[in-house]
């Protein structure tokens, strides 16, 4: 079934979607965009699988310890927690995943986004329509009238809409979303450059945290150890041999040797040390440094983590964090 998209309109971009059910059984979505090109229409589908709606926090790729932080954090009962990375990075995937592990009957989930991409029983989910009126700022400002314990909002991309999850997080609303930044401390900046006060930043932000997602090791991964060359790559002590698990291939994997996908996360919690930080006006490379040796993990030195544990590989973990070698 496919909806708000016309066969005969080609002058014109359009979005629409088709929702699938496999023989296997399996119900999946597909988001349709089309814009018009010089040599006719250019298509994209996006592949939405619902069954990423049962994950819960454990199936997200968290270690043990950074599960253990993200639980306590997105179990506050105020602030705004915010999922930051570039598109294609599982900060959807995420939110959902912590919607899904919050619905409870007592708690009250009101959501905003642009588009709803999985429905979810139990939550009031408003599908944003800039073209009517209907905004995130003018959502948000309908949704704190509804008295929601918890607001996610699909993404922050404005002024208005970053002031009024501010103030929702500081009169007693749990509010998470996503920005678009490449790691977590630049979200400071980021939401500083919106029109946003630091020291209400400081007040309001409990916890930033940047993904990314890579590929995992498929069952028939064989033993084998670091290159000198990966080893310097990574930042890791080579006097002595590594052992990690190397891809190898077989028939669940596609001869790929990788199958399935894990996040990589660098979790900035604001605490009492960070919210002098943020107040204190420094630029974003001075506020990573200083998370840093405040104990921030990076997405490179989670992603060792995860090659040492044997879960991806270590030419995996330097292709996605490449960005991140500093």
């Amino acid at each position: 079934m496919s909806t708000s998209m016309s066969i005969a309109e080609k002058r014109v971009p359009q979005d629409g979607r088709i929702e699938m059910d496999l023989r296997d059984g399996a119900h999946i979505d597909l988001r349709v965009s089309t814009v018009p090109t010089n040599h006719g229409e250019s298509v994209v589908m996006r592949i939405l699988d619902k069954s990423a709606l049962a994950l819960g926090l454990p199936q997200l790729g968290f270690l043990s310890d950074d599960e253990a932080t993200f639980d306590r954090l997105v179990t506050l009962p105020d602030g705004v927690i915010l999922v930051t990375g570039p598109t294609g990075s599982g900060k959807t995937t995420t939110l959902y995943a912590c919607l899904n592990y919050l619905n409870r009957p007592d708690k009250k989930i009101i959501t905003a986004e642009d588009p709803v991409e999985y429905e979810m029983s139990g939550i009031n989910q408003v599908m944003i329509r800039s073209e009517i009126g209907m905004t995130f700022a003018a959502a948000l400002r309908a949704m704190l009238r509804q008295a929601p314990n918890i607001i996610m909002i699909g993404e922050i991309r404005d002024g208005e809409t970053a002031a009024i999850a501010i103030q929702a997080a500081m009169t007693g609303h749990l509010v998470l979303s996503t920005l678009h930044t490449n790691d977590a401390p630049s979200s400071v900046a980021r939401l500083a450059d919106m029109g946003v006060d630091r020291f209400l930043i400081a007040s309001a932000v409990r916890a930033i945290m940047a993904q990314r997602l890579c590929r995992s090791l498929c069952t028939c991964k064989l033993d084998g150890q670091l290159t000198p060359k990966q080893a310097t790559t990574l930042g890791i002590d080579i006097n002595r041999p590594v052992k990690v698990p190397n891809p190898c291939g077989c028939d669940r994997c596609r001869g790929k040797g990788m199958k399935g996908r894990l996040g990589i996360f660098e979790i900035f919690e604001v605490t009492d040390d960070v919210r002098g930080l943020i107040n204190s006006d420094l630029t974003s490379a001075q506020l990573r440094k200083r998370a840093r040796e405040l104990g921030m993990r990076t997405l490179r030195e989670d992603g060792i983590r995860k090659v040492l544990a044997g879960l991806t590989s270590a030419e995996e973990i330097i292709r996605v964090t490449t960005g991140d070698a500093s």
